[in-house]
C-alpha cells in the first residue's frame, strides 16, 4: 500500500483483499469456485444430490455422478446446465462439460466422455 493511500484513511479490507488475490493470479480461480457452491441452485436440489460439480478451471467443468443411472440422465441435460452456468456467470465460464470417473472427494477425469 502506498503512502499516498495511507493519508487518506483506512482502505476497506475487500479491496485489500481482492487486490492480493489478483497480485496472486488468484481471482480467476475463486470466481471459478463461486460456481460449485451454487450448483444446487443452477440445477436444482434433486439432481444436486445425485450428481456434484467437482471443480471448474479454465471453463472446462468436472461433474461426478453417484450412480451411472444419474449420470446417464444428466448427459442428457449438459447442454442446458451449461447455457444455465454461463447465464448466471457469463458467457464462456463453462466451456466444457467432464465427468469425474467415480463419486470420489478426489476427482479423477474421464476422457473418454
Amino acid at each position: 500500500m502506498s503512502s499516498s493511500n495511507r493519508k487518506n484513511g483506512p482502505v476497506r479490507l475487500d479491496r485489500i483483499l481482492d487486490g492480493v488475490l489478483s497480485d496472486c493470479g488468484l481471482s480467476d480461480r475463486l470466481a471459478e469456485r463461486s460456481l460449485l457452491d451454487v450448483w444446487p441452485e443452477i440445477v436444482g436440489e434433486r439432481l444436486a444430490g445425485h450428481v456434484r460439480a467437482v471443480d471448474l478451471r479454465e471453463g472446462v467443468l468436472l461433474l461426478a455422478a453417484e450412480h451411472g443411472a444419474w449420470r446417464q440422465e444428466t448427459t442428457l441435460l449438459l447442454p442446458k446446465i451449461r447455457q444455465q452456468c454461463n447465464e448466471r456467470f457469463g458467457e464462456g465460464a463453462v466451456t466444457e462439460i467432464k465427468w469425474a470417473r467415480a463419486w470420489s472427494r478426489a476427482p479423477q477425469i474421464d476422457n473418454d466422455v
